[in-house]
Formats: structure tokens, C-alpha cells, sequence
């Protein structure tokens, strides 16, 4: 029997490891027999991001959506800009806001369900002995014969096999965790700042943090823009618990040179950087890559190929747009202040928004559809000011 280890417990590892479980039992007896053993020491825990899912995601993994006592369904949007334009969305389909907490404790309990061992210890090292991994946690020793890291972008292990991330390579993350209920999702973008501030409603709390590149944004700024936010959305820190996350957001020449697999190792999620560098956005590509990296194991195929092919390119060029949609500019104002107009005024650049906010709008055709309605948004825009300016409601806002 091949024993598969799984450092890390998170949405990758557990999807992994879930994946793993349940094609091994689906397939010809003469299959090897697979065992998996995840290894995670905080067995489901919080986690300093907003927990939202997309649409797409919803659509491939349709049974997040059935722990309906999880999830909070946000269909309304608000987003500020840099200015105080603002657009008020109602979503043509839901943002799924999890507490990362419950989501990690569902995605444990199946992967558990379907046969994985948990064992609730911390992996400090690992080394290759001939074809043997030995790993040493804190309650024991362990032997694998392949090893997955999924223990987020600062791992030791991830470290070890792939090389440690530059400093640029991340965002550093600050808010709070504030008890409470609400029905809609709010961004709000800064001048000169790559990063945003928001808040993710989740079932029973509010997660309502900031983001910025690190080497550009410093905590003082982090804290002063969070503080303006919330002032003016009436949230206070009181009885909050506050947290802070490095966050990956990998720059062009990481992308590039990143290593994904090795002899006997292969990293998924956090660990490998898979997040969108303008969104932070992890969670699809972590249960995403779970899935190509067992099916890769199981099938022989190369796991860094299929992960660059189906988004990993994507994401680089992610990487490139990144500094040009915090701090480009377009029709004379910055790129975020025309966005949020355009969402606003423009009914044409509002579906382009919407295709984004459901995942179903890649990077690589979206320059080419935004200048090709380039004409479609001034019209609709000037038209906007014309019915403003008699006071008459158009009939998408009406």
C-alpha cells in the first residue's frame, strides 16, 4: 500500500486527499491501493481573508453550497473608489461568504469520510531516504513514500523543496473579526495604493480586514486606511478580535521560475502560490489544485503542466496587470475611479464586471473586451449624465 502524506489540513490539502480517496476506490482492483494521511495541527481554524467563493467555484463544487447552515449568499455589492465614486450592485448570482473556520472543518470532515487518516500534529521536517520520505513532528515520527506540502507560503517544508518567496511575493493583511450580520460586500480601493479594504459578511461575523503589496504598503498605512473605512461604514473594533496574514501575490519573475513538483513532492494551494495577484482570491485554486495533483498521482500525469495550462498562465499574467490596476489610469482618471463609474453608468462594462465577480472573465481576453466596448461605455456613460441631469432613473437603475 502507497502511503501518501499531506502536510496541511487546509481547502488543498483536504481536497487532495479527499480526490485521492475517492478515484482510488472508484478504480480497477489492480490499481495500487492508496493510504493518505493528513497531517493538520489546528483541526479546522480561522483565517484572515474573506472566505468568499464564486460562482464558477459554486458550479464545480456544488456541495459547498449544500451546507446551506455554513454560508451566508451575498447578492448585493457596494465599491468605492479613490474620490468617492461608488456603485451599488445587486449580483446576478451569489457570492457564497464562508467562515473559514466552518469551511475548513466541512472539507477535513469529508476527506475524513472518505477514508483519510488525520492526525492532529505539526510535520518540522522531512528527508528523502532512497525512495522513503521520514517526517518528524512534534507528537512523533512518520514514513511516506510521497509527500504533499499544502501548509500555506511560508511553510518550512514548502522552503525547503522549493525555495523560500521574496518579500514582494506577498500582501500583508490586517483587520478584524467583528460579530454581527449584514447582507451586502463592500470594497473600497485607495489612492496610490495597490490594495484594498473590505468586508466579507459571513454567517455569524463580519470579516473586515485591508490588503497591500508588501514593500510598498507599510502596517501605519494598512491601519489608517482600514480606520478611514470603517469610520465610514459604521464598524467598530469593539469586543473584535483583530488578526494579520502574510498573503501570496506572486510577482511576474516567480511565476516564472516557480516549482510545483519534484522527485516525490509536489505543493498545492497557499503553498504554492496559486492566488490571484490582484484579487488575493486562493480558495478556488487551492480545491482546484487539490484535484490535478491526485489526479496526477493517480494517473501519471505532470501536475505543473495541467496547473499552468489551466490557470497558471492566467495567473501570471495576473501578476503583469497587477501595479497597472492599482496604479494606471484610463480616460484620465485612475484605473479603480473609471471602474467603479463605468459600474455605475455603464450597463455594457457592468456585465464585464459581473463576468469577473463569477470568475468567468479571464485576464487573458480582457483588454481586448474592454477597448472593443470602449464606444459602447462612452455612450452609455454620456447617456447616464443626460438622465442624471433631468433627474429621470435609466432603466437598469430603476
Amino acid at each position: 500500500m502507497r502511503t501518501i502524506a499531506i502536510v496541511g489540513g487546509g481547502p488543498a490539502g483536504s481536497m487532495t486527499a479527499n480526490r485521492l480517496l475517492q478515484c482510488a476506490a472508484g478504480a480497477q482492483s489492480s490499481r495500487e491501493a492508496v493510504r493518505v494521511v493528513v497531517f493538520e495541527e489546528k483541526l479546522g481554524w480561522e483565517k484572515p481573508c474573506g472566505g468568499g467563493l464564486s460562482h464558477k467555484a459554486l458550479r464545480e463544487y456544488p456541495f459547498l453550497l449544500q451546507a446551506t447552515e455554513l454560508v451566508n449568499p451575498v447578492w448585493k455589492m457596494e465599491v468605492y473608489a479613490p474620490g468617492g465614486a461608488t456603485a451599488h450592485l445587486n449580483l446576478r448570482e451569489p457570492l457564497a461568504i464562508y467562515s473559514r473556520r466552518e469551511l475548513n472543518h466541512l472539507l477535513l470532515e469529508r476527506c475524513q469520510n472518505a477514508g483519510a487518516e488525520v492526525m492532529n500534529d505539526r510535520v518540522i521536517t522531512a528527508a528523502r531516504f532512497g525512495d522513503k520520505w521520514r517526517l518528524r513532528g512534534r507528537a512523533g515520527s512518520y514514513e511516506a513514500d510521497y509527500l504533499i506540502v499544502a501548509a500555506g507560503a511560508r511553510s518550512g517544508l514548502r522552503n525547503q523543496l522549493a525555495g523560500a518567496l521574496k518579500a514582494a511575493d506577498f500582501m500583508l493583511t490586517f483587520g478584524y473579526f467583528i460579530p454581527g450580520h449584514e447582507d451586502v460586500l463592500r470594497v473600497e480601493f485607495f489612492e496610490n495604493f495597490e490594495g484594498y479594504a473590505w468586508s466579507f459578511p459571513r454567517s455569524n461575523h463580519l470579516s473586515v480586514g485591508i490588503c497591500g503589496k508588501v514593500g510598498d504598503a507599510k502596517m501605519p498605512d494598512l491601519r489608517r486606511n482600514l480606520s478611514d473605512f470603517m469610520q465610514r461604514h459604521g464598524y467598530s473594533a469593539e469586543s473584535a478580535s483583530v488578526f494579520s496574514h502574510l498573503l501570496p501575490s506572486l510577482e511576474v519573475e516567480s511565476w516564472a521560475g516557480m516549482r510545483l513538483e519534484g522527485d516525490g513532492w509536489a505543493l498545492a494551494g497557499d503553498a504554492a502560490g496559486l492566488t490571484d495577484p490582484v484579487t488575493g482570491e486562493g480558495l478556488y485554486f487551492a480545491l482546484r489544485s487539490g484535484e490535478l495533483l491526485a489526479d496526477s498521482i493517480l494517473e501519471g500525469f505532470s501536475y505543473a503542466r495541467r496547473v499552468w495550462d489551466e490557470f497558471g498562465s492566467k495567473l501570471m499574467l495576473g501578476a503583469r496587470i497587477c501595479p497597472k490596476f492599482y496604479r494606471g489610469e484610463f480616460l484620465g482618471a485612475s484605473m479603480t475611479t473609471r471602474m467603479v463609474q463605468l459600474c455605475d453608468r455603464s450597463k455594457t462594462f457592468l456585465n464585464l464586471f459581473q463576468d469577473m465577480v463569477e470568475g468567468n472573465q479571464a485576464y487573458r481576453g480582457l483588454p481586448g473586451r474592454l477597448f472593443r466596448n470602449l464606444p459602447k461605455y462612452l455612450v452609455e456613460t454620456a447617456t447616464h449624465s443626460v438622465w442624471k441631469r433631468m433627474g429621470i432613473q435609466s432603466a437598469e437603475q430603476a
